[in-house]
């Protein structure tokens, strides 16, 4: 059934006017007196307005919650500081949407303080407010490519989100999505380590076995991190990378082989590339051979996704037997290679069957 009140606000909306004119009269009468659902009326005033699009008249009909709030929280911070830091957070969004990003950044700092300062008397209601505050506040920093604070108020956001036991589940949602979208942000401009944390603190929310999706987006992390030090010269970094990724593809392999063996396969060529970069040949022999052998296992099941990452891995099995001295076996590999690489171009033309 819909509710009438999501098909149409204009009746809530009028009602909550209401109720917000008549406290401003008593407000005339009685100028010191607070009443906390005068502040609650105008909050669900501005959100409803907020989602009929007349964003200037949220703004400000939040802006006066604000305003009551923060007298109240002088009074008694304990009852009122976490709905004054909700209220400072939801009036940073609205400034935001308003196109007042000075406005918007000390909302949100003030909403971090205040949750701060709510958290040490009442852990349990200033939890997700704080968390909350803290995620808003990073996506500004994000906007503003400051990295180092992004990252400084995700961290804090987990390490707030870890303290709230089971409850913590229903935040678990927009923790994710904040991570993710900084480690993605991060990747696009070449910030791989704070990419990598952001990734580590995705799966530091899930107890242990974390999901396999979280595992798998680390390990690609790691993946293009090698690749990147790679093309930076960093050898030490790239060969670190690619080892921890192959150690997240043998887990994931382990818990389930249909799913991640191709992956397994992928990240086993990557580390014989950076073993053979650092000269490390013998030991890239090692693994060269183990990714093309598990490269052959899922071929069948796959080839258009396969036989790429299969050529390139005999690229590096070429490169890496030339270089200890073994001409003949590297010829053949070469010859595989180039067979492999024409097959690929009939599967993409159409002229032969991709599965």
């Amino acid at each position: 059934m819909t509710n009438p009140e999501q098909a149409d606000p204009g009746p809530e909306i009028e009602r909550l006017r209401a109720i917000v004119a008549e406290f401003r009269h008593r407000l005339e009468t009685t100028p010191d007196a607070l009443f906390p659902a005068h502040a609650e009326s105008l909050l669900r005033l501005g959100s409803l307005l907020a989602g009929r699009g007349e964003t200037e008249a949220a703004r400000d009909t939040v802006a006066e919650a604000v305003m009551l709030l923060r007298a109240m929280a002088q009074i008694d911070p304990a009852a009122f500081g976490a709905s004054l830091a909700a209220a400072l957070n939801t009036l940073s969004i609205h400034l935001s949407d308003t196109k007042d990003d000075e406005g918007a950044r000390i909302a949100g700092d003030q909403a971090v303080a205040e949750g701060r300062a709510a958290m040490a008397a009442h852990p349990e209601q200033a939890r997700f407010v704080l968390v909350s505050a803290l995620i808003g506040r990073a996506g500004r920093h994000l906007q503003d490519a400051d990295i180092d604070a992004t990252l400084n108020d995700l961290t804090e956001a987990v390490e707030v989100y870890h303290g709230g036991g089971t409850e913590a589940v229903s935040f678990l949602g927009p923790m994710i999505e904040a991570l993710h979208r900084a480690a993605l942000a991060f990747s696009e401009i070449g910030r791989w380590a704070e990419a990598i944390d952001a990734r580590r603190l995705m799966v530091s929310l899930f107890d242990d076995p974390p999901p396999p999706a979280m595992v798998h987006l680390l390990a690609l992390t790691l993946q293009q991190t090698a690749q990147a030090m790679g093309r930076d010269h960093r050898l030490d970094v790239a060969e670190n990378c690619a080892e921890e990724a192959v150690s997240l593809a043998r887990m994931l392999d382990a818990a389930d082989s249909p799913t991640y063996r191709l992956f397994l396969a992928q990240a086993l060529g990557s580390l014989a590339g950076r073993r053979h970069n650092s000269g490390n040949d013998a030991a890239a022999l090692e693994v060269a051979l183990e990714a093309v052998n598990t490269f052959h296992e899922v071929i069948e099941k796959d080839p258009l996704a396969t036989v790429p990452s299969l050529v390139l891995t005999l690229q590096s099995l070429t490169a890496i037997l030339t270089a200890l001295d073994m001409p003949d076996q590297a010829a053949s590999i070469d010859m595989q290679r180039v067979h492999m690489q024409a097959t690929l171009e009939l599967m993409l033309r159409g002229d032969i069957p991709a599965n």
